[in-house]
């Protein structure tokens, strides 16, 4: 019942209040700088494909383990990233320029403004449509109990990020955020939602028909619908 009670009787609105409260105090200025210092570093160390192939994006958080994200001995982008993996990667979508440095100086930016409790609960979802307004670029936003306004961005726009709860019925199998693109057949595929192949790599997921169907498997549990935001570039007139 105690983990069931958020999930089940807690409603959006206040959960993404409870965020936000929780992202007031940003990560210390010196922490972030050295943070950046050895993120940048350890990046240029790695050579997962995804850095130099333009269609393909971010897959496998889970070997983020030497990228540092928030406050502790436990915190990094393997633990608590996705909210800043799945920014990169609807970046990346909308055209970059997205690179090693953009990487470690994003982690930087929401460290400053968005980190949850140090980053404990990674970056509150609000912080990232606030990242992209701030940026230029066009966004909309919805509950996710609000099926109208979801089918709705779902419908008009290609890139999106969208935030869940894990389990629908458990609060302790935590929250996850990833990125959703509209393939040429008008399917949703997730990104950097715990999908591998059949020789264990990370990849996206097969399509699904709906923005709701893909929503409801972001985890191999049933998940639930928190924060949906679509994105645009902003139209030139």
């Amino acid at each position: 019942m105690i983990a069931s009670f958020i999930p089940r009787y807690v409603s959006n609105r206040v959960l993404l209040t409870a965020y936000r409260i929780l992202a007031l105090l940003g990560v210390p200025r010196c922490v972030r700088k050295k943070h950046y210092r050895q993120n940048l570093v350890r990046l240029e160390e790695t050579n997962w494909g995804f850095w130099n192939v333009p269609e393909a994006y971010i897959e496998n958080q889970s070997e983020w383990v030497n990228i540092r994200f928030g406050v502790g001995r436990r915190q990094s982008m393997s633990y608590a990233g996705c909210e800043i993996i799945a920014t990169y990667n609807a970046r990346k979508a909308l055209g970059g320029p997205v690179s090693k440095q953009y990487m470690a100086e994003l982690i930087g930016a929401y460290e400053a403004r968005g980190a949850a409790l140090w980053g404990a609960f990674g970056v509150t979802p609000t912080a990232i449509a606030a990242y992209f307004k701030k940026t230029g670029f066009t966004v909309r936003t919805a509950d996710g109990a609000d099926k109208a306004a979801v089918e709705e961005i779902a419908k008009n726009h290609k890139v999106m990020i969208a935030t869940a709860y894990n389990d629908k019925n458990d609060i302790t199998e935590q929250i996850h955020t990833v990125f959703i693109t509209k393939n040429r057949d008008g399917k949703f595929v997730l990104h950097n939602a715990y999908r591998r192949d059949e020789r264990g790599q990370y990849r996206e997921s097969l399509p699904y028909e709906s923005l709701l169907e893909a929503a409801a498997h972001i985890s191999r549990r049933e998940s639930k619908l928190i924060y949906l935001i679509g994105i645009r570039e902003k139209s030139v007139r």
